[in-house]
């Protein structure tokens, strides 16, 4: 699929040798991938959108701009047909050394896997991590509710970065298990468990020796053990008792984290870093992940970035990052939050000094829209739309793309249909890139939809002639049938949730 290329940045001082990064790109994030050099990238998290019956509108403060977040794939053949190129190409610029993670729900957790196996090879598969959450989506009359995210994370093949990570101890609410561990305490209240001194290598001479009358092979020199016991470090828990060493609660690093989390909380109405974005992540999520799967200086990517809340988490973790997003309002808030929270300049100079970042590709213009190649023209206003555009250039039965109503379900055709076979609701969408589509338009696209039997269709122009929009009233009256019609000027201004609805 071909879409309109942002221009490259001018004279870039990159970090990387490989690739510019600090800058946000606004477009199709598989155009963009595309253009990035193999083996690039050390840690890609991606969050893409699903099929979750949620319809998100919000007025973002600083634009006063409203805008509809809709999940629009049809089915799991749909979803699963527009991931996959976007993950060969996101597996193609993962070094051999980098992290993968797919953040995901239950919608098609199960699909994804086998994808992500087949694209990144299942012996690349390191863990799925359940992300519980604290409150549940809502009670269903049967069933259980669900309470939880699947992040799958794979590696590229190679020796991983990996710093493990750990909870620390809360030592006044320490779980049963700990709290019966660490029974032990100093005079000082400092809490300890007692360990084996005992070499588990029994051939070990230099090693063997009596201590506090017991004759073994011991872990320590007789002068360390010797020096240890004065200090208090080592102890006999009773008389004649084999000598052990206190290991106090407070040195340890923590708990360490295993693959279900359920200490970090969503993000609530209260929370300070609440933003009213409809999928925000909390930025305690991805900074673990950032920090337990790259090292300082390594190259973050995120190719659904939302609200920016992984690239937030690679730079304040010293991290270079690339952030990709179709959304104008997505790249606006994301622009905001670098500049607010991480305190970046936003702008050529200040990037190509190495202290600021850049935002490519916002937004276009109607005088740009007039001037790109029609087929381009039509990819930019589908997906603006929400919709999968038509692949087919030519002899595409005036359809350029199809939007899916989030509430769609399967066409059945009988017993071999499969559980995958795409959908069969949908609306037809077709774009003139003319200055005013006229009534033989909306002709030629009223015959289009009364032969697939299309209950609702979505027209989109730079304007309308008055016998134009004329006719789309007559042929509702006359057929029952919808056409809604959007100008470009609607499209850039984000005016469309309302007659998306």
């Amino acid at each position: 699929m071909k879409t309109p290329k942002a221009p490259a940045p001018a004279k870039s001082r990159r970090q990387s040798s490989l690739i510019d990064t600090r800058v946000i790109y606004c477009g199709d994030n598989l155009e963009h991938l595309g253009r990035m050099p193999d083996a690039c990238v050390d840690l890609i998290y991606i969050d893409p959108p699903f099929n979750s019956n949620r319809n998100y509108e919000d007025f973002w403060g600083e634009t006063k701009q409203k805008r509809a977040f809709e999940d629009r794939h049809a089915s799991s053949q749909a979803y699963i047909e527009y991931m996959r190129p976007r993950c060969v190409e996101l597996a193609r610029v993962l070094k051999p050394t980098g992290s993968f993670y797919y953040h995901c729900d239950w919608h098609a957790s199960h699909y994804i896997r086998v994808m992500l196996d087949q694209i990144l090879g299942e012996n690349n598969f390191q863990s799925e991590i359940i992300w519980h959450r604290t409150t549940a989506k809502g009670l269903a009359s049967i069933g259980f509710p669900n309470n939880h995210d699947t992040i799958f994370y794979y590696g590229g093949g190679g020796k991983l970065a990996w710093t493990r990570p750990f909870i620390e101890y809360d030592f006044d609410n320490l779980d049963q298990k700990t709290d019966e561990k660490y029974s032990h305490r100093d005079p000082d209240g400092r809490r300890y468990t007692l360990g084996d001194l005992t070499n588990p290598n029994q051939n070990r001479p230099n090693l063997t020796y009596e201590f506090l009358g017991h004759r073994k092979v011991w872990r320590w020199t007789k002068d360390r053990m010797e020096e240890a016991y004065a200090s208090g470090i080592v102890v006999q828990p009773s008389q004649g008792a084999v000598p052990r060493v206190k290991r106090y609660l407070d040195e340890r690093e923590g708990r360490p984290i295993d693959t279900v989390w359920m200490d970090i909380p969503p993000i609530n109405s209260q929370a300070q870093e609440r933003l009213k974005y409809p999928t925000q992540k909390p930025l305690a999520l991805l900074d673990r992940i950032v920090q337990a799967s790259s090292n300082k200086g390594d190259i973050v990517l995120d190719a659904f970035c939302g609200c920016g809340t992984a690239i937030v988490a690679a730079e304040k973790l010293h991290r270079q990052w690339i952030g990709i997003d179709i959304s104008p309002t997505a790249c606006r808030v994301m622009a905001k939050r670098m500049r607010d929270v991480c305190g970046l300049k936003e702008g050529q100079a200040a990037w190509l000094a190495g202290k600021g970042f850049i935002v490519e590709g916002l937004p276009w213009s109607e005088g740009q829209l007039r001037k790109i190649p029609p087929f381009e023209f039509e990819n930019w206003a589908v997906i603006a739309l929400g919709g999968i555009p038509n692949k087919t250039q030519v002899g595409d039965m005036g359809i350029d793309g199809k939007i899916f109503p989030v509430s769609t379900t399967p066409e059945k055709r009988g017993k071999t249909t499969g559980h995958l076979d795409f959908m069969d609701d949908w609306y037809p969408v077709q774009v003139k890139q003319k200055d005013k589509a006229q009534r033989p338009d909306i002709d030629s696209f009223e015959a289009m939809m009364t032969r697939n039997d299309r209950k609702k269709g979505f027209f989109v122009s730079f304007d309308y002639t008055n016998d134009a929009i004329t006719e789309i009233g007559a042929f509702f009256k006359k057929s029952g049938r919808v056409i809604v019609p959007f100008t470009v000027k609607e499209i850039l201004d984000e005016q469309i949730a309302h007659k998306l609805a």
